[in-house]
Order: C-alpha cells, then structure tokens, then sequence
C-alpha cells in the first residue's frame, strides 16, 4: 500500500514537471526544491533535521523551521540538533543557483570581485604574519582583540628601546594609531607588507604603535570601517591613560597621540580626527597629529591636473558606491573633505602632514585637501610632502629604498617635533 502511495505520487510529479517544462529557470528551481522535501519527507521521515539554514545574497543566515510528522511512531530515533550559525559559516548551506556563484555581479579588479551568489573573491594573495621581535629592527609586536564579535583587533608595536626595561619605569614614546591602505576592501594590520612597514616606521621613529585591523567592504560597507577605527582610537587613549593594555599604559604618551594611514588608511584617519574633533565626552580624544600618506579622496569633479576622462571619473564613482554600498555620494565629505568647510575647520588635532607621490592618481586631491584646510579657518599647522616620480603607496612595499627612507624619516621628523 505504501509503495503503491510512493510510486503514484512519484508518477503525479513527473507529469506535471512536464507540463511546466515551459516555465523560467526559477520556477523550475522553486518546484525542484519542493518535490525534493516531499520526497525526502516521504522516503526519509526518520532523518528529518529540525531546521536548515537558507542564506539569502548577502545577507545574514536565516534558519527556516521544517514542519515534523505529528505521530510519534515516525519520530527521528536520534534527536538533530539545529545547525549552528558557527557552523554555517565553516560550511554554508545555499538554496541558490548554483550559476550565480560565477555570475559577476561587480568587478573591482585587480582587487576583489563580487558574486550574485553573494561569495567574494579576493584577487591578489596577502600573506599573513606572526607577531614577535622583528630580527631586523629590534622591534616587538602582539596582537590584542578589541571586540571580537565584529572581529576588530589591532597589532601593537613597541621600539626596542623601552623592550626589557621595568614597567615601573614608564618611558614614554609618542603613539601612532596606523590604518593601512587597500582601497576598503583587501588588505590587514596583520600582512607581510604592513608588518614589515610597521617594524621599520617604529625603529625609525621611535613610536609606540597600534595597527588597527578594520572590517572590510564588501561584506561590511562603510561606515563599518570608520566605526572600527573610532572604536580603536578610544580604545587606545584609555589604555594609555589607565591600562589595563601594560605596553600602552607603560609607554604610550597621552600627550603626544598621532593618527596616520596610507590611501584609504587616510581617508579613515581623517575621518577619525573629524569625530575627534566633534567629540564632547567628558574625557574628550585628544589628538596631537594627523599623518595622511597617499589619502584616498575623490569627487565628482575634476581638481588640479586631475584626469577628466568620463570612464576615469564613473570608475572612480562606481568603486566608491561599491565601498559604501550606495549609501554616500562621491562627493560625500567622508571621500571630498572639501565639501564640509566645518568639519575641516573643527578638525580634532593640531597638526597635519599630507605626502603625495608624483604619479600618484590621488596626488591632487592631497594637494587640494592642504589647500582646503588652510583656507577653511582650522588653526593648526599643516605642511606637505611629495616624492617626484613615485607610484600610489609605493613605500609599503619597499620602506627600505632610498625614497621610502626619505619620506619615513619626515613622517618620523613630524612626529618627534616639539
């Protein structure tokens, strides 16, 4: 009897996969997908799961309870439990076609690529490191979590100078607050090139340092990132000012905070000496300096001898709208500071350097930013440094050439100045 419901109902299905043979690719899915859990709820009743996990594109697994038999006599023998979201995540489970995991849905090449299924493609391959004492430079390095829900963390620096000296001591260097580079979407505080870079500026400048390692785009869109950085900035004073972080406490400077990037590294400290500069807590985030190296900044229109290029210029637009994910304009003032004279005006730190690189594609907006600034009524000090015939961000694969030397031994001048 039973096998004779299981071959009628079979029978049923096939006739009417037939008749809709003439229906989309998505009908055709959703039926497959429903004939598969009316068979397996047929053939199958004892290894019913009690949910599974559907992962809409680009958005938060879901769990989607599935209805079990009431009798008890087809009960599972083994009770299931639910797939956890850890879980998920080792392994996703997707009720999507499968040709959307190849079907392109943005191209940030030579960067990061986006998928329709919602998978993204990180393009060029970046070698994590290990913290610990640099052989080259002397200088010691760890790792701290700042929330590990939204997995912020950043890489602590400390010169050789303070390494094996009594904490009780507390010899104070100045802090710099880094933000690395890779246009929002590649990169990390804990790469072979960041963490190269860092071991040598800490040696050359003698600087208690603090990599942040930020959330990226696409999977997390700005704002994301500047939240990150404003969480690790004020993370960063409260352990210099009371710990409990020992490096920070026995030798970060409170007085003599820096914060500095490369490229969109820039644009993040800029943003962060913005809300340092609107901060009205009763502590209040004080900061010394603002180093933007290469700063990633754009806007709709053309400034200096900026390409004017419709394709150079959509580009341009479409990467950021694909950074944020729609929700600022290109000439939205966290990508064109000139845009808000105020926010430049109110600027949260005394000092500014801007380095530009010669044939760098951001080397106007650098130029235009110093220009914005002076004119904006900001009070504080701002000066420029460029390197002629120099590619974007060229010193962080090289910060031992002759040009990296020269640039890092100004950013070190910056910061050591009385």
């Amino acid at each position: 009897m039973v096998l004779r419901r299981q071959i009628k109902f079979k029978s049923s299905m096939d006739k009417l996969i037939r008749e809709l043979s003439s229906f989309s690719i998505f009908i055709k899915t959703a039926l497959s997908i429903l004939i598969f859990f009316s068979l397996f709820y047929i053939f199958s009743k004892d290894s019913i799961p009690d949910s599974v996990i559907i992962l809409p594109l680009r958005q938060i697994p879901i769990k989607i309870p599935i209805d079990k038999p009431k009798n008890k006599q087809h009960s599972p023998q083994i009770k299931r439990k639910s797939p956890s979201i850890e879980s998920f995540r080792e392994k996703p489970f997707s009720i999507v076609d499968p040709k959307l995991n190849d079907e392109l849905e943005y191209d940030f090449s030579p960067y990061v690529k986006l998928y329709k299924s919602g998978r993204v493609e990180r393009l060029p391959d970046i070698p994590l490191v290990t913290p610990g004492i640099d052989p080259l430079t002397g200088v010691n390095s760890k790792d701290v979590k700042i929330d590990e829900a939204k997995g912020v963390s950043v890489r602590l620096y400390l010169p050789k100078q303070a390494i094996g000296t009594d904490l009780k001591q507390r010899r104070k260097f100045p802090v710099l607050i880094y933000f690395h580079g890779g246009a929002f979407v590649i990169e990390s505080a804990f790469s072979k090139f960041y963490h190269h870079y860092l071991n040598v500026l800490v040696s050359k400048a003698e600087v208690v340092a603090v990599s942040v390692d930020y959330r990226l785009a696409p999977e997390h869109h700005l704002p994301a990132a500047y939240e990150d950085a404003w969480m690790a900035v004020k993370w960063a004073l409260s352990n210099c000012r009371s710990g409990p972080e020992p490096w920070l406490l026995a030798h970060g400077d409170i007085d003599r905070v820096f914060l500095g990037g490369d490229s969109a590294g820039g644009n993040i400290a800029h943003d962060a000496a913005i809300r340092a500069g609107m901060d009205q807590s009763e502590s209040g985030v004080k900061i010394k300096g603002l180093i933007l190296s290469n700063p990633y900044f754009w806007g709709k229109d053309p400034v200096g001898t900026e390409p004017g290029d419709k394709w150079i210029r959509d580009t341009f637009e479409k990467n950021w709208k694909f950074v944020c994910g729609g929700l600022m304009g290109i000439d939205h003032p966290a990508v064109n500071p000139l845009t808000w004279i105020e926010g430049l005006r109110n600027l949260g730190c005394e000092r500014v350097l801007v380095t530009v690189s010669g044939r760098d594609f951001f080397r106007e907006r650098g130029l235009a930013y110093v220009k914005g600034l002076k004119n904006s009524g900001w009070s504080g000090e701002v000066e420029v440094y460029e390197t002629k015939d120099e590619i974007h961000v060229y010193f962080i694969s090289d910060p031992l050439g002759k040009k990296a030397a020269k640039e890092m031994q100004a950013v070190g001048a910056f910061i050591n100045r009385l």
